[in-house]
C-alpha cells in the first residue's frame, strides 16, 4: 500500500518533482505518528491515508484492510464508513473478559492478567490484597462459565454445546422442569429460583425420582462485568455472614417478615391501638426465623470436603472484598462493558468508533481493551504478508505511557508480522515514550506549537529550523524508515496546493 505525502522540497529547488511516499512493502512496519496542533490538517491526513491505502491495495490486487478509527471528538467523517456511537445508554458495548482461544497466546490466566493490568493502568491501582481477591473472583467466574486454564479445549466456545446452569458457590443443581410438572418437582424437594427462572435441588441430591427431569443446560458464553460483580457480591455476603447463599436468602426473608410485622405494628400504634395482634404476620415471622436457623444449621452440617472455608478465606477479608465490589460497581456503572457487540457493518472497510460521549477515563479503558482484543485476534490469525487491520487513534497521547505492557507499545513492537498497522495522531511527540517513537516507521510533523519546539526537536532528532520552516497545510516534515537503511533523514515536503482539502 502507498501513501503520498507531497513533493520533496530539495528536489523542487532543482526543478524536479519527486514524491515522498510511504510504501508499506518497503517500510520496516506500517505504523505512523502524525503530530500537529489543532487546525493543521491531522484529520485531513487521516482521511487521505484511508483513501490512498485502500486504492493502492485494490490496484495491487492485495487484500483490502479494515480500518478501525477511534474518534474522540466525533468529527472524523469518512465516506462509506460504518459508524457506531458508544455511550452508557446504547444497548451494545464491548466485553473485556472475552477469552482468546489460542492455545499459545490466549487462555484464562492471560485474560485475567490483561484485565487487571489495564484496570490498574487507567484507574486507581488496586492494592496487593485487592488484586489477589479480584483475580480469585475472575478465576471462579471463568470456572463457572466452563473455562479451565489447564484445558485449552475449553477456551473455545462451541455454540452447539451447552453447560450445566449454576449460580456458583450456592450448592445448587438446576433441573429442567416443564411448567405443568412444577407441583411434582416441588413435592420431590425442588425449589424455584426467581432470579434464574429455574427449579433447583441441593447438589448431591440428583438421584431417584427427581432424575425424571434432565439437568438444566444453558449455552456457553463469555462472562461479563455484571457476572463478575454478581459473584463478588455473593462471596461478600457469604464472607460477612460465614455461611452459604441458601442461608442468606432465608435470612433476607426473615428480615422482610420482621419488617412487615413492624410496619403493621407502627400503623396500629398511630391509630391508638395498644393491643395489636396479627396472627398471620406473627406466624410468618416465626416461620421465617425458624427457616433461617434451620438453613444456617444445614450449612454447618453440609461441610464435607474441608474446602468450604478455604473457598471463602481466599478472599482475605470483608474490607478487601468490599473495596473490590466497589471497583466492579464503578466499572459496571460506566455502561460500555456489555455482552452485545456493536452493530458494525461487516462489509464496510472503515469502522468508526464514536466515543465522544465517554469521559477521559472511559475512553482510555474502552480503547485499550479494544486494541488488546484486536491484537489478540490478529495473533490468533497468524503471521501475514499484508496489512489487514489499520488502527487509527485520534488524540493518541490519551492512551500512551512508558509501561512496556501497555498494548500500544506491544502493538508498535510486535504487531507488524501479524498484519496490523497503527496510525497515531496527536498534538506533540513529547507525549509518547522514546521506545514507541523509535518503533514507528513513519513520522509526520504537520506543525507543532512553539512551546514544544525544543523538546520535540530533541525527541525526534530534528532541528528547530526545520520546525520553523513548516507552514500548516502547505509543508511538513516526513521521516520514513525502510528496510536496509540504518540512517533515515527527515524529508522537507511541500504539499501540492491542489491536494489540500481534497
Amino acid at each position: 500500500m502507498r501513501v503520498s505525502w507531497g513533493l520533496d522540497a530539495a528536489q523542487l529547488k532543482a526543478q524536479k518533482q519527486v514524491e515522498v511516499c510511504l510504501d508499506t512493502s518497503q517500510a520496516i512496519n506500517g505504523h505512523a505518528l502524525l503530530v500537529g496542533m489543532s487546525g493543521v490538517g491531522k484529520t485531513f491526513q487521516l482521511r487521505k491515508m484511508i483513501r490512498q491505502m485502500t486504492d493502492s491495495a485494490a490496484a495491487a490486487n492485495e487484500p483490502l484492510p479494515r480500518f478501525h478509527v477511534f474518534d474522540v471528538h466525533g468529527d472524523i467523517d469518512i465516506p462509506d464508513a460504518s459508524m457506531v456511537l458508544f455511550s452508557e445508554q446504547t444497548q451494545w458495548g464491548m466485553n473485556p473478559l472475552r477469552i482468546n482461544p489460542d492455545p499459545h497466546y490466549g487462555g484464562v490466566r492471560k485474560r485475567v492478567q490483561g484485565f487487571v493490568s489495564t484496570i490498574n493502568r487507567v484507574m486507581r491501582a488496586l492494592g496487593p490484597k485487592q488484586e489477589a481477591a479480584l483475580r480469585n473472583i475472575l478465576q471462579d467466574v471463568y470456572a463457572k462459565h466452563g473455562f479451565n486454564q489447564n484445558e485449552p479445549s475449553t477456551w473455545l466456545i462451541d455454540e452447539t454445546v451447552g453447560q450445566l446452569m449454576s449460580e456458583g458457590g450456592d450448592n445448587r443443581f438446576y433441573i429442567d422442569v416443564p411448567i405443568d410438572e412444577k407441583d411434582d418437582a416441588k413435592a420431590l424437594g425442588a425449589r424455584w429460583d426467581g432470579n434464574l427462572k429455574s427449579w433447583f435441588i441441593p447438589s448431591g441430591e440428583y438421584q431417584g425420582a427427581i432424575t425424571r427431569w434432565s439437568p438444566k443446560m444453558t449455552a456457553r458464553s463469555h462472562p461479563s462485568i455484571s457476572d463478575v460483580l454478581r459473584m463478588a457480591r455473593n462471596v461478600l455476603q457469604q464472607l460477612f455472614l460465614g455461611t452459604g447463599m441458601k442461608a442468606i436468602t432465608n435470612l433476607e426473608l426473615a428480615n422482610k417478615a420482621a419488617a412487615a410485622y413492624q410496619r403493621k405494628l407502627l400503623e396500629a400504634l398511630r391509630r391508638g391501638e395498644k393491643a395489636f395482634e396479627d396472627e398471620k404476620l406473627q406466624a410468618d415471622l416465626e416461620k421465617a426465623k425458624a427457616k433461617a436457623v434451620e438453613t444456617f444449621a444445614e450449612y454447618a452440617n453440609s461441610i464435607v470436603t474441608g474446602r468450604e472455608l478455604e473457598s471463602i478465606m481466599k478472599y482475605d477479608s470483608t474490607e478487601v472484598l468490599k473495596s473490590v465490589v466497589d471497583r466492579l460497581e464503578n466499572l459496571d456503572g460506566i455502561g460500555i462493558f456489555k455482552a452485545t457487540p456493536p452493530p458494525f457493518d461487516p462489509h464496510a472497510r472503515v469502522w468508526r468508533y464514536n466515543i465522544k460521549p465517554l469521559s477521559m477515563e472511559e475512553r482510555k479503558l474502552f480503547v485499550l481493551f479494544r486494541l488488546e482484543e484486536l491484537f489478540l485476534l490478529a495473533v490468533q490469525r497468524g503471521e501475514q504478508k499484508n496489512i489487514l487491520d489499520v488502527l487509527m487513534l485520534d488524540e493518541a497521547h490519551i492512551y500512551a505511557d512508558d509501561d512496556p505492557d501497555n498494548i500500544m507499545n506491544t502493538i508498535a513492537k510486535e504487531a507488524r508480522k501479524f498484519g496490523i498497522a497503527m496510525i497515531c495522531a496527536s498534538q506533540s511527540p513529547t507525549h509518547f515514550p522514546d521506545d514507541f517513537i523509535a518503533s514507528v516507521a513513519t513520522k509526520v510533523v504537520l506543525g507543532i506549537d512553539e512551546m514544544y519546539w525544543r523538546s520535540s526537536a530533541t525527541k525526534m532528532r530534528l532541528t528547530e529550523d526545520a520546525l520553523k520552516w513548516i507552514r500548516p497545510k502547505r509543508s511538513m516534515l516526513v521521516q520514513l524508515k525502510t528496510h536496509g537503511e540504518t540512517r533515515n533523514d527527515w524529508k522537507w515536503v511541500v504539499i501540492p496546493p491542489d491536494t489540500v482539502g481534497s
